[in-house]
């Protein structure tokens, strides 16, 4: 499956009022990023606390840069993550209303389809080859709440200060 760790190189898309998502859905979207990121900003702090400790204020310049290098980094990460989720739901919008999507994107979710695929079938082999004593046990039980995946989250303005 795809993830944000794999830099997609596509250009977005001009939004479409048809495919773009609500105002609603990019501010969940942005505050998911966040609270995925924010403890990697507080450690940020933390660290830069620890630095500075014992330092005077001559000195304590360079932790003060590192930090906002740091910080800066962690901004675009915010960013990109939030560039990339917005295209995909974009995306994802145009394919379930039969319209053409991008030739990369089309990929990408075609290869996470087979992967889904693909764990499926991997599961119920699984089971088959069980004892049935213990599928006769599965099959009483309730079946698991299918959850949708969760969607990447994404930074407030704490954190990113560039929107889309």
């Amino acid at each position: 499956m795809a993830t944000l760790d794999h830099t997609i190189d596509i250009q977005p898309t001009t939004p479409n009022p048809d495919f773009e998502p609500e105002e609603e859905w990019k501010t969940n979207l942005r505050q998911r990023i966040e609270d995925t990121l924010k403890p990697a900003a507080e450690k940020l702090k933390l660290m830069l606390n620890e630095k500075l400790k014992g330092l005077s204020p001559p000195e304590d310049s360079r932790a003060h840069t590192d930090y906002d290098n740091a910080m800066a980094e962690l901004r675009r990460t915010a960013n990109e993550q939030y560039r990339q989720m917005l295209e995909r739901e974009r995306q994802e919008r145009r394919w379930a209303a039969g319209e053409k999507v991008d030739e990369k994107w089309s990929e990408i979710l075609m290869k996470e389809q087979q992967a889904l695929l693909d764990m499926y079938k991997k599961g119920n082999m699984a089971r088959t080859n069980q004892p049935e004593a213990t599928r006769d046990e599965e099959r009483s039980q309730p079946p698991p709440s299918a959850k949708a995946p969760d969607r990447a989250p994404l930074p407030p303005e704490s954190i990113a200060k560039d929107r889309t």
